[in-house]
């Protein structure tokens, strides 16, 4: 297959090369996997804290709470819902492809609940045991278990949304992009795998463990065998950030895309809503936000843009409340 040189690459084919070498080796690196697991570490203890705490002050009071429903094989998604009759809500975790699960993003699963929304908040494989496309299979296997059990769930199924953080927004948009649903919801999203460098190549603030991190995940998730140069089809369950600049936004449900102004992949955000054309969109950008600052629901100021999340969902004939 014909290949070419990625198109955010303004170096030459030579130093992109060269680039692409050197992310690879950062990637493999004690400091890229010693940093993975600390930030790993500190979101699971942060969620299972606050979690605790949430359920000790009767924070979830009036939501019912379904955990471990079993879908594609062995993955196994949870339900949150305050009643029935809203959109069905199917949500994906971040960590990089690599790491965390459900539980540990539990705070946007009870926000969602709190708009009136049935959320379905499903677990993946990660990688590196299982590259891609194992996450995107499995997220496509749980939009089909949902369209088939919504109703049973009290959720409305002509009403789907789907939304993630971070890798999870890379697997929401590469649905909306490959399914029909009714709105995509994408906070601090990774939207593009491949030339992770770019994410820093112009940013020397950025630090050299977080780029470390950053570099793993270009190593461990994509397609053994994968090289430094984009194939000509982009993979829109892989890149859909690229799949949109090349092919256009035809199609695509409406989008609350939210990042934070410090957010380290703040730059897909930006590119993405600039390519969106006539798609219903709104980008909401938070002074001061750092990446998946979405999940500290305590904040006043997170809860203002929970509300903006809803009023825009509303706005797009979907029954949420706010």
């Amino acid at each position: 297959m014909a290949r070419q040189a990625p198109n955010m690459c303004a170096t030459g084919r030579h130093l992109c090369y060269h680039a692409w070498v050197d992310d690879q080796r950062l990637g493999q690196t004690k400091l890229a996997h010693l940093t993975k697991d600390a930030i790993g570490l500190t979101a699971g203890t942060l969620a299972r804290a606050s979690h605790a705490l949430c359920k000790a002050r009767g924070d979830f009071a009036g939501l019912h709470i379904e955990r471990d429903l079993p879908f594609a094989g062995t993955q196994k998604l949870d339900v949150w819902k305050q009643g029935d009759g809203g959109p069905a809500v199917l949500f994906f975790h971040g960590g990089g492809f690599q790491q965390l699960d459900k539980q540990s993003h539990w705070a946007f699963s009870e926000r969602f609940a709190r708009m009136g929304a049935v959320v379905f908040n499903a677990d993946y494989r990660l990688a590196p045991a299982h590259r891609h496309p194992a996450a995107a299979s499995d997220a496509a296997e749980a939009l089909t278990w949902v369209r088939a059990n919504a109703a049973r769930h009290g959720a409305d199924p002509t009403q789907i949304i789907v939304a993630g953080t971070s890798a999870g927004a890379n697997l929401a948009l590469g649905l909306a992009l490959t399914q029909q649903v009714q709105a995509a919801v994408l906070f601090s999203g990774l939207l593009q795998v491949t030339d992770m460098p770019r994410l820093y190549r112009s940013r020397a603030s950025v630090p050299l463990a977080i780029r470390a991190r950053m570099a793993c995940i270009g190593v461990e998730y994509p397609p053994l065998g994968m090289g430094w140069e984009l194939p000509t089809q982009v993979d829109p369950t892989l890149d859909p950030l690229l799949h949109v600049e090349r092919e256009g936004s035809a199609g695509l449900p409406p989008l609350y895309v939210s990042t934070g102004s410090v957010d380290n992949v703040l730059e897909d955000s930006l590119r993405l809503c600039a390519r969106l054309d006539d798609v219903p969109h709104e980008l909401d950008v938070m002074p001061g936000g750092g990446h998946a600052f979405q999940g500290f629901t305590f904040s006043a100021r997170v809860r203002a843009m929970w509300e903006r999340c809803a009023r825009f969902l509303a706005a797009q004939g979907l029954r949420v409340a706010y």
